[in-house]
């Protein structure tokens, strides 16, 4: 049997700018696809890919306004938001609701632009989509060899129909709606038209379990939270788009890094922190930090982020431990996570942050912290630790147990911002 390989790409509105960036990334990479499936805004996107044109797709998520995909979408929510409660603006947005949902000609003609059907119909690559039939109640697949010149544009965007967001769409004598009501993922549909391998985009909340894959396929998720389903604002998607880029190098090996990306040159310098970090531990007889790892970073994240990141498993990241630490700095520096950076400036913008709010533990009043640290901030009590630790020369005395027990993520991070300290010189940073 021959190699066939699928692109699958799932649904969640304008989540799909995280696919546009794996789009960009696989095509830089050479990867080539023999099937495409899609739901909802993963349909537009993949027919996009089987007529080989992403780029005007970049250019538009790079510039698009909520306003500019409907002049009347999810007017009520917009303005309920707002001091100005306008009975007038109910009243509408109920009658769209109950009419057919809000129009959304803009973005047909904003998706026409960039679309061509020929390029589409004539090239190698077979594309699914999935869309839910209305008046039969079943989930529905309409296939690019039965699509033609007339319906082309009601079937691919009868994928998409999210009511109320949208309004449903005719094909033929019935009314569909947004495949992603029943299936998100379509890989069984990518199975079904002969692929055996798949890359999958699947963009479903972290929080919920990752819906089974039975055939062999590389899944590509959100690492982080991304913006709600329903925001097109082109602040928030270029970001997730690049996220979405910088994410898949790390996930196909390209790239080392955690929810920061780095050079792969930078690797060798990576390594260099990690058996700094190890000597550290090792020489102030603290290696049983090292035991409870995974439990500390679930820690850390959870009072950082609020949530877990998704875990990534890479030929990077077998020995990737104060790293991850040293990221979360980053995330406390606000350093934007939708940069590729080589390592090195990476750490001289943490240590420029920190070294500014560095206190001398020498006058440190520990008392006086002591009494405070439940009104002082997350950046105030990783450089109070920081301070403590340097002043005791990296193990703590007894008393403050009770602190390190309430405020471990702290401990934790400040730990790691010493690793850098120590590497600092060997790293010429």
């Amino acid at each position: 049997m021959s190699e066939k390989h699928g692109l699958v790409l799932g649904g969640g509105g304008s989540k799909g700018s995280y696919e546009v960036g794996v789009c960009m990334a696989l095509k830089e990479l050479g990867y080539s696809f023999d099937i495409v499936t899609g739901t909802s805004i993963g349909a537009l996107i993949g027919a996009l890919v089987v007529q080989d044109d992403i780029e005007p797709l970049v250019r538009w998520v790079s510039n698009l306004r909520q306003s500019s995909l409907s002049e009347n979408l999810f007017m009520y929510p917009n303005q309920y938001a707002t001091k100005e409660f306008r009975r007038h603006d109910f009243n509408h947005f109920l009658e769209l609701f109950m009419k057919n949902g809000p129009d959304i000609s803009n973005l047909k003609n904003d998706y026409l632009k960039m679309f061509d059907f020929e390029k589409f119909k004539n090239s190698p690559v077979e594309f699914g989509c999935l869309a839910y039939d209305l008046n039969k109640n079943e989930l529905t697949a309409f296939d690019k060899r039965e699509m033609t010149k007339e319906d082309h544009v009601n079937k691919l965007f009868a994928s998409t129909a999210y009511f109320p967001a949208y309004e449903f769409v005719k094909v033929g004598q019935d009314y569909y709606a947004d495949g992603g009501y029943v299936q998100t993922l379509p890989f069984e549909l990518c199975s079904s038209m002969g692929a055996n391998d798949m890359i999958v985009v699947d963009l479903e909340e972290i929080d919920k379990e990752a819906q089974p894959i039975p055939m062999p396929h590389t899944r590509l998720r959100p690492l982080m939270k991304l913006h709600s389903a329903l925001d097109f604002e082109a602040a928030d998607l270029v970001p997730q788009m690049r996220e979405g880029y910088l994410e898949t190098l790390k996930y196909l090996n390209k790239a080392p890094g955690y929810l920061y990306t780095f050079f792969p040159e930078d690797c060798k310098t990576m390594q260099r922190v990690e058996k700094v970090c190890m000597t550290m531990l090792m020489r102030e007889g603290q290696m049983n930090l090292l035991t409870g790892y995974n439990e500390a970073m679930k820690m850390v994240y959870q009072f950082i982020l609020h949530y877990e990141p998704l875990p990534l498993e890479n030929e990077f990241s077998q020995e990737y431990l104060a790293g991850r630490l040293i990221e979360v700095l980053g995330l406390i520096c606000r350093i934007p996570i939708e940069r590729q950076y080589h390592y090195k400036d990476f750490l001289r913008l943490i240590l420029a942050h920190f070294n500014h709010f560095e206190e001398d533990p020498n006058k440190a009043d520990r008392t006086v912290r002591y009494d405070q640290m439940e009104l002082k901030g997350v950046q105030d009590y990783i450089v109070f630790f920081h301070s403590a630790l340097e002043y005791f020369h990296g193990k703590l005395p007894d008393g403050f147990d009770i602190l390190k027990k309430n405020f471990a993520p702290c401990y934790y991070i400040a730990q790691a911002w010493r690793v850098m300290e120590s590497a600092k010189v060997l790293l010429e940073l």
